[in-house]
């Protein structure tokens, strides 16, 4: 039962302490834990306006904790775009170590037009991409960006 920031509840008595019913009682580091290791933007929509009771100085404690958001990103968007002009490098050498190997040869006009092959695509994507934006798709790249991220900082 939520009214606009009060919160009602029942409680019983147990053992010298008051029991909030329905409610479960758990350590603040088990708590983070499920949340940062859980994906929970799916849990939003249900449980967004659940009364969540926590002490009064670890509130105060959280909202003055630093965001730290903002400097993840930037660390992700530099590890994704390292790690995508690496593939890029590598995709390449290959490419050449096996046109190579086949013994063709391209010639300047035939590289220019793989170029601007390779540049429409990108710009074709990018078109695409910024048509169908939605929350969800950019969450779906940020968790995908996010995970090369973690993998490369182990």
């Amino acid at each position: 039962m939520s009214t606009h920031g009060n919160l009602e509840v029942e409680l019983s008595h147990e053992t010298g302490k008051a029991i909030i019913e329905g409610k479960t009682s758990i350590p603040f580091k088990t708590f983070v834990s499920l949340v940062l290791q859980r994906k929970v933007t799916t849990l939003f929509k249900k449980w967004q306006d659940e009364p969540v009771v926590i002490g009064s100085e670890l509130l105060t404690n959280l909202a003055s904790a630093p965001d730290d958001r903002q400097e993840d990103r930037a660390t992700l968007v530099l590890v994704s775009i390292g790690t995508g002009i690496l593939f890029g490098v590598f995709c390449s050498v290959i490419t050449a170590l096996v046109l190579s190997l086949l013994k063709i040869d391209l010639n300047d006009m035939e590289l220019g037009i793989i170029l601007a092959a390779l540049v429409g695509i990108i710009l074709l994507v990018t078109i695409l991409q910024r048509m169908q934006q939605k929350t969800s798709t950019k969450q779906k790249i940020y968790e995908r960006m996010e995970k090369v991220t973690d993998l490369l900082r182990r």
